[in-house]
């Protein structure tokens, strides 16, 4: 064995007998795009950092733009196998290939691309190495910029990777392919359950954007309140605490991940005190749709807004249903859209009128909820267990131990 060390990142134990490179030597330049070259009203795709799915390393769309509206961002060409990896806050690990539907697509310059040398170099390798915890661990140690923690395209391309021969690449691929598969099946099961969620919520209450229904209409602000208090977290009471930021949310799912105590965290900026019948609804960038239930006491960042609905008008379940349907999604998505930094303050979230079915049906709603997350506990366990096993391939493919 030998130590892998990328000008003063983390080291890496890594096989003796392979090669270490620079990713600058195996991967290819993109061509750059200027949209004043196309007609005003063409349409291209759009690949921004909120089309990659974090968690399942994917991507999940792209937006169809008028060049005549080609943010200052889009300036890359991409191709089908092309590895995107996200160049901001490299511990969300915005990692993803780019499939055939997207060949020809525009990427965000907050994208480093890397296209593989592919007569010496597997770009299925590549990807499971750009996932891997070693890779960004290094990126971390190198990012500079305290609210938003960046690395260069530089950085990246000088970052040093283990090379076995290329037959070996593949194997490592296929294995750590075959372990992602699985992942994706319990990820599936999971987005399944919850959308049987939404599906309940239609059935029983109807769209929220044309209200067949007729229920009456009330502003949030008469439904529900944002009053938790800020709290100094270096205090003892809630050193022990767990602290959630937007990133302790899963996109769309509404689930919480797992979060370190506040002291594991390393907080002392003051943070949102709540409580266990609490909704954290992420207020940055709010077209991610991050929005949980609450499972105890806790922290959260300024980020993420804790919300207590008015039990005798609202359940906790209906209303978190409600903030992650696509009526509420697009408005929020209003207002974010004219922002350079994505967000929607207190006010306009309190100023949406939602639909107030009577308490009864909602708490009926809510015992089925109720059940569908039973079951939801039981794959996410599962999942638990198939991302420790993936973890552990990680570690020793990259070891050369598979």
């Amino acid at each position: 064995m030998q130590f892998l060390s990328a000008r003063g990142g983390r080291e890496v134990v890594v096989n003796a007998r392979w090669r270490t490179v620079p990713l600058r030597e195996l991967v290819q330049p993109v061509e750059t795009w200027n949209p004043a070259r196309s007609p005003s009203d063409e349409v291209f795709h759009y690949i921004d950092l909120s089309a990659v799915d974090q968690y399942a390393k994917l991507l999940t769309g792209a937006r169809e733009v008028p060049c005549s509206e080609a943010p200052s961002r889009a300036r890359q060409l991409v191709a089908r196998g092309d590895v995107l990896v996200s160049t901001v806050r490299p511990n969300l690990n915005g990692v993803a290939r780019v499939p055939d539907q997207f060949d020809g697509a525009t990427a965000s310059t907050g994208f480093c691309v890397l296209r593989p040398r592919k007569t010496e170099f597997a770009g299925s390798y590549l990807y499971h190495w750009v996932k891997s915890p070693s890779f960004v661990a290094d990126m971390v140690a190198k990012a500079t910029g305290a609210s938003y923690p960046a690395v260069s395209d530089r950085i990246i391309f000088d970052s040093l990777i283990p090379l076995p021969p290329l037959a070996e690449q593949r194997r490592i691929a296929e294995v750590l392919d075959r372990a992602e598969a699985l992942r994706a099946q319990r990820r599936a099961a999971l987005a399944q359950l919850d959308a049987l969620t939404q599906s309940l919520f239609l059935d029983l209450f109807g769209d929220p954007a044309t209200n067949p229904k007729g229920w009456a209409k009330h502003h949030l602000e008469k439904l529900c309140s944002i009053d938790a208090p800020l709290v100094d977290p270096t205090r003892e009471e809630y050193r022990k605490l767990r602290h959630y930021g937007p990133d302790r949310i899963e996109r769309d799912t509404g689930g919480l991940l797992p979060a370190k105590t506040v002291e594991e965290d390393g907080q002392i900026s003051a943070k949102f005190l709540f409580d266990h019948d609490a909704i954290l609804y992420s207020k940055i960038r709010p077209n991610l749709n991050k929005v949980a239930l609450t499972k105890g006491r806790g922290l959260c960042s300024a980020d993420v807004y804790p919300v207590l609905v008015k039990g005798d008008v609202l359940t906790r379940e209906f209303f978190w249903c409600l903030l992650r349907g696509n009526h509420f999604l697009s408005y929020a998505a209003e207002f974010s859209n004219r922002a350079n930094i994505p967000k929607i303050n207190r006010d306009q979230f309190l100023g949406y009128a939602a639909i107030c079915p009577p308490i009864t049906l909602q708490r009926e709603f809510a015992r089925r909820v109720t059940a569908v997350e039973a079951l939801k506990k039981t794959q996410r366990a599962s999942l638990a267990e198939l991302d420790a096993l993936f973890a552990s391939l990680q570690n020793r493919a990259f070891r050369g131990e598979l």
